[in-house]
């Protein structure tokens, strides 16, 4: 993602995203309760993943939700995951390789989504779609509208403050 042609809100959310790297699973399990596989079971459920689908997941992070969803879709099933932070991308390769999942992980930004059209049964937004610009946000619902296929399904899942 070419950062010069981002908004300086974006460029910040980028930065401050981009720290988190090395302590973001432990955010997650401190955040979760020490329950995000089971959060990330039932997000796959939520959306629905059965056997042989081709999932998306937008703002992958470390790629939790991407093998959860790849484990559901099986073997016949495929699974991408794509993030704006380059180190987020390679600790999800890491532990994909680690599950010896066969997952491709990608720098990539939800306005600009590096996949051809009807191309995904699923996309999947965990925890991120919030922390982008109203104007990034939009462009991202139309790129998601374009790489899904005809009756595809699309799960947000975010959390707000009471």
């Amino acid at each position: 993602m070419n950062d010069s042609n981002i908004s300086e809100e974006d460029k910040l959310i980028k930065s401050q995203m981009e720290k988190m790297v090395p302590s973001y699973d432990s955010y997650m399990k401190k955040v979760t309760l020490g329950r995000e596989r089971a959060l990330r079971e039932e997000t796959v459920n939520l959306a629905q993943v059965k056997a042989g689908d081709c999932v998306l997941e937008i703002g992958c992070g470390t790629g939790t939700l991407t093998l959860a969803a790849k484990r559901k879709a099986g073997a016949s099933g495929k699974a991408f995951g794509i993030d704006i932070i380059p180190g987020m991308i390679e600790a999800s390769q890491r532990k994909a390789a680690e599950a010896n999942e066969d997952i491709t992980f990608r720098s990539g930004s939800i306005d600009d989504i590096p996949f051809s059209e009807n191309q995904f049964d699923i996309v999947m937004c965990s925890f991120m779609i919030f922390h982008m610009s109203e104007t990034t946000r939009r462009k991202g619902i139309a790129e998601i509208r374009r790489v899904l296929k005809p009756q595809g399904r699309l799960l947000v899942l975010d959390m707000a403050l009471p």
